[in-house]
């Protein structure tokens, strides 16, 4: 075999397989088209889904590509090893329908042993265990030597994704030689060493799985294949990673005349090296196939891959932006290829500069703010939250990169909590998203109709045939609304002449479902009541057109009203069951009941006792199982509050309201939609009870299924603490958690005894070398293997035993070095404070700290300067006596 480029090669493998009849499709975008359940294509078959499927077909049903491919899942991993990427393309041989193991097979092996002429020595295949086709196939009609054949398991050789198509494959490696090898006896194909490399798979799609272990075969197989170009090259060019071979070596070079620095010189800088060059390719046809930076989706993994390269640019002394330059290169390398590179240059490079300018502004603010919460980050190490949040939201400061510095100092960062607050952030944008584009100006819009109100039959049907009288979209009237290649519209508006969708009112959520006429389908997210009556449907365009003026058919989603109206009704034997138990001062301080759950806010000015929280539940289970007729009638107010029904604090009512009265239990002035009898709630549970405010506090629930789902989970949580505890079963939960806590409190006592006897074995040697300044001594030591607490109390027995000592210590553990100091009395009345010291100690290793002055803690930075800092120890203390 001979050395061949990456270009010639995604040229030769192509060329063979036009000759042999198969369309030669361009690579398709890396934005997957009418497939929503990838964000970047990741595979040579993902953009050929429909063709696998049926649904569309192509000449000779056979097709060759080579599919250019992003995946991130390892992006931290990038740089730190040589055979991670994030860019990569994907060459491929497909039949739908069309050959199948024969035909795969013998074109496999006629392009890698004829074409490439690779020797069949150097050459070895894997088939699934129970696959005795491929393996005569392989023997008997490609020549291969049995000795060169592999049976592997199914996680190996079958690929399979749930229920669906799924088959055998084969797959072919190339023996790079011994001295890449373990030494294993068994050593072959599938070892876990880097002697056996795998460059080609080929998938047999032959069965039809139903997900629970059942196959049938198909009448016809597809064949899927995939060979990894830059890994086939490094083969074909005899090289040990994909960042040696000659279109990534090209970019590398560029990389080394940009920073002035040599690949290969030093093994940190390597790291960024790589990182800049893969983070580049994949921006590069990122951006050509029409991705731009943003904060979420495919956008957000652009933006990464450019800040994170940016970085690293930094981390080599490069100085201001480069990744536009660099990108030249990576187009020069690649357009024959991929034309439409050549023909977006200038965009690309634009969207780059432009990118990389605007992370140079926020990396020098975020990385000061950064270093600042670094350097006062006590002994636990952890970067909070509210600290990672603030620097993304305040300084646009990743936080991927954030926990990557923080990393690299040895800070963990409070991720969960970053996650969180960025949830209530997205959720607060997102609420107020949707007030403003429908609520806010859809009222205003309306007003201009003519329409007097909407008809609401909901209380008595879920469906109903209407007229649809008007529609919005984008803050305009409509005459229709139709879809735009394929994509659904969203907040569309629309106003039937009447509804059986109940609005969001008094605490109860909208109804959901859907509005069909005969030429479209809309679905209904939200729906809101005008001040004049109108209901005004917030829906999205799922398919089709739809016209004002059409009739149609309203259906609200059955079982989400249900659920709610059971939720609504269980809120008002629930705020009926708190005045029983807890007095009349109860009245309700807001609600949100929906199809998951009761949220109920009411007045009381502590929290309820777990005894009375029992209470409550049991009063409205017992209303529930009684089976209470529950009514509705309109009445006068006056008479309304004659009969006893209890209203909303502080609200407003008309003269005529709806009453809505259960039993003798519990009767409330009340719009929403309820159950016809108290049974169909089924189950009530509390699952808390909190404060929202002085002297208002919450309680959620759920009921019916809802139950049911929770005692499933609270089961799967006894189930999983069954497993950690080694319980017999989950009754055992409970006493095998007591013994457990009784082997932690005896092991943590015996570990506090070690300490000790520890502590108390180093302080001898301690005190044997003490350094006379004035009056004092000072005694200093680093400690391998001593944490925080050993160091704590080996300073302070010092300390009580010696009123003229100053020890500073410090101690490693896992990598990370602290600072002790401990000032005994007359140290500390002589002007030596133990803060003082420790921190000019650390600051010596571009730590930081400080504490009481008899005892004081601090971090050490650059753990190789630590010797030298302790030396110091005495002079430190000598400058505080002068």
């Amino acid at each position: 075999m001979k050395w061949t480029s990456v270009n010639e090669l995604r040229e030769k493998f192509l060329s063979f397989y036009r000759d042999r009849d198969h369309n030669r499709l361009g690579s398709f975008s890396l934005i997957p088209q009418d497939d929503n359940s990838l964000l970047l294509i990741n595979s040579g078959m993902a953009p050929l889904k429909k063709y696998f499927t049926g649904e569309k077909t192509m000449p000779n049903n056979r097709a060759t590509t080579c599919q250019k491919c992003i995946r991130t899942p390892d992006i931290e991993s990038v740089g730190i090893t040589a055979r991670h990427g994030t860019f990569f393309e994907m060459l491929g041989d497909f039949s739908f329908g069309d050959y199948f193991k024969e035909d795969a097979t013998k074109w496999a092996w006629e392009f890698l042993t004829q074409v490439l002429e690779i020797p069949t020595d150097l050459l070895y295949v894997t088939v699934f265990e129970e696959d005795d086709e491929a393996w005569d196939i392989w023997e008997h009609h490609r020549g291969v030597d049995p000795s060169h054949i592999r049976r592997l398991g199914r996680d190996d050789n079958f690929w399979e994704i749930g229920s669906g198509p799924c088959g055998p494959c084969s797959e072919i490696y190339f023996d790079r030689g011994e001295k890449y090898g373990c030494g294993k006896p068994d050593c072959g194909p599938g070892c876990d060493c880097d002697r056996f490399i795998e460059i080609w798979n080929l998938v047999f799609t032959q069965f039809v799985s139903d997900g629970k272990g059942h196959y049938e075969r198909m009448a016809k197989g597809n064949i899927d294949t995939g060979m990894g170009l830059e890994r086939l090259a490094c083969i074909m060019q005899g090289v040990d990673n994909i960042f040696e071979i000659d279109s990534i070596q090209n970019v590398i070079k560029e990389v080394e005349k940009i920073a002035g620095y040599k690949y290969h010189d030093d093994a940190k800088n390597d790291i960024s090296v790589r990182v800049i060059t893969d983070h580049c390719r994949s921006t590069v046809f990122m951006i050509s196939d029409g991705v731009l930076p943003s904060n979420e989706g495919r956008g957000y993994v652009l933006r990464r891959l450019l800040r994170r390269a940016a970085r690293h640019g930094r981390m080599i002394g490069i100085k201001g932006t480069f990744l536009s330059v660099l990108a030249d290169t990576v187009i020069n390398e690649s357009m024959d290829a991929y034309p439409e590179l050549a023909e977006n240059r200038e965009y690309i490079k634009r969207v780059i500069l432009t990118e990389e300018e605007r992370f140079n502004k926020t990396i020098d603010l975020g990385m000061r703010r950064l270093s600042e919460i670094i350097s006062n980050i006590g002994e636990e190490k952890v970067l909070s939250g509210e600290d990672a949040f603030k620097l993304n939201d305040t300084f646009g400061f990743p936080f991927d990169l954030t926990r990557e510095i923080c990393e690299e100092q040895g800070i963990s960062v409070d991720e969960e909590g970053f996650r969180t607050l960025l949830k209530e952030q997205a959720d607060r944008a997102r609420e107020a998203r949707k007030k403003n584009n429908t609520i806010s100006w859809a009222d205003d819009l309306f007003k201009t109709l003519t329409i007097d109100s909407t008809e609401f039959v909901g209380y008595d049907r879920l469906s109903c045939e209407c007229k649809i009288l008007s529609i919005a979209y984008e803050n305009e009237f409509t005459e229709a609304v139709s879809q735009d290649e394929e994509e659904v519209k969203e907040n569309v508006l629309v106003i039937t002449d009447k509804t059986p969708f109940y609005a969001t009112s008094g605490g109860q959520v909208a109804d959901k479902g859907t509005i069909k006429t005969t030429g479209g389908i809309l679905t209904v997210n939200n729906v809101t009541k005008s001040g004049r009556g109108l209901y005004i449907h917030t829906c999205t365009l799922e398919k089709g057109l739809v016209k004002v003026g059409e009739n149609a058919t309203a259906a609200v989603d059955v079982f989400a009203r249900k659920s709610t109206q059971s939720n609504h009704s269980a809120a008002h034997l629930l705020q009926a069951a708190l005045r029983k138990v807890l007095g009349d001062h109860v009245h309700q301080a807001g609600q949100q009941v929906d199809s998951d759950r009761v949220r109920f806010d009411f007045t009381h000015f502590s929290a309820m006792e777990p005894n009375e929280i029992k209470e409550v539940e049991t009063l409205v289970n017992n209303a529930i199982f009684s089976a209470l007729p529950v009514g509705t009638e309109e009445m006068a107010l006056e008479d309304a509050k004659k009969s006893g029904a209890i209203a909303l604090f502080g609200e407003k009512y008309g003269n005529t309201v709806r009453v809505v009265k259960m039993g003798d239990f519990s009767v409330e002035l009340c719009g929403g939609t309820h159950v016809k009898n108290t049974s169909e709630v089924g189950l009530f549970k509390i699952v808390s009870e909190s404060s929202v405010a002085a002297g208002v506090r919450r309680i959620e629930a759920v009921t019916g299924a809802g139950v049911l789902k929770l005692l499933d989970e609270k089961q799967a949580i006894i189930d999983a603490a069954a497993v950690s505890l080694k319980a017999a079963n989950s009754n055992e939960v409970a006493k095998r958690a007591e013994q457990a806590a009784e082997e932690i409190k005896a092991l943590e006592k015996e570990n506090e005894e070690l300490k000790t006897q520890i502590a108390k074995g180093q302080i001898d040697s301690i005190l044997a070398n003490p350094v006379k300044v004035g009056e004092l001594s000072v005694y200093s030591a680093q400690l391998k293997n001593t944490d925080s607490d050993a160091l704590r109390q080996i300073g302070t027995m010092i300390k009580d035993k010696s009123d003229d000592c100053v020890v500073v210590l410090c101690g490693e553990t896992e990598g990370k070095a602290t600072f002790a100091v401990a000032c005994g009395k007359k140290a500390v009345t002589s002007g030596v404070k133990a803060g003082a010291v420790a921190k000019a100690v650390a600051a010596l290793t571009g730590g930081n700290g400080g504490g009481k002055p008899d005892f004081a803690m601090a971090g050490a930075k650059d753990t190789t300067k630590v010797a030298d800092a302790l030396s110091q120890a005495a002079e430190i203390v000598k400058s505080m006596l002068a």
